[in-house]
């Protein structure tokens, strides 16, 4: 087993001063096109889908090693302006169906507060950090 500090690794990151080399938003979106890319290929045996996969492949490295470091940020910054309105949905229903797994929400009868509880707590006393009303129930 080789150390860290082996001569290779040192001259990898010499290779790599100056260059992206950011495994960001875009790239990650390349990589997991490729990958459907190239397992549609294998399934539905078109022969052009490899092509499109490994030139998605390529862009991607192309843009790992480019020295261009800020030109490189305003791609992933003009690409997460137009992809993370699409996929917000989706990670909001994750986000709220993982606060429902481990949390209980209760409403307070007078303000109406949103009140988070852990869940399986039993029966416990609820006081409602904005207008101090108390009540009871059960995570």
């Amino acid at each position: 087993m080789m150390k860290p500090t082996a001569k290779w690794v040192r001259r990898l990151q010499a290779f790599m001063v100056g260059r992206y080399g950011q495994n960001d938003s875009l790239n990650r979106f390349l990589n997991g096109l490729s990958l459907v890319l190239l397992l549609a290929s294998i399934f539905l045996r078109i022969g052009w889908l490899i092509l499109i996969a490994i030139g998605l492949i390529g862009v991607n490295y192309w843009r790992l090693f480019s020295h261009k470091i800020y030109h490189q940020v305003a791609i992933n910054r003009g690409f997460e302006r137009v992809w993370l309105p699409l996929t917000r949905p989706v990670r909001r229903l994750g986000y709220s169906l993982n606060q429902h797994w481990h949390y209980r929400f209760f409403h307070c009868a007078q303000c109406h507060q949103r009140i988070r509880i852990p869940r399986h707590h039993g029966h416990v006393r609820i006081t409602c950090p904005k207008c101090g009303h108390s009540f009871d129930a059960r995570t």
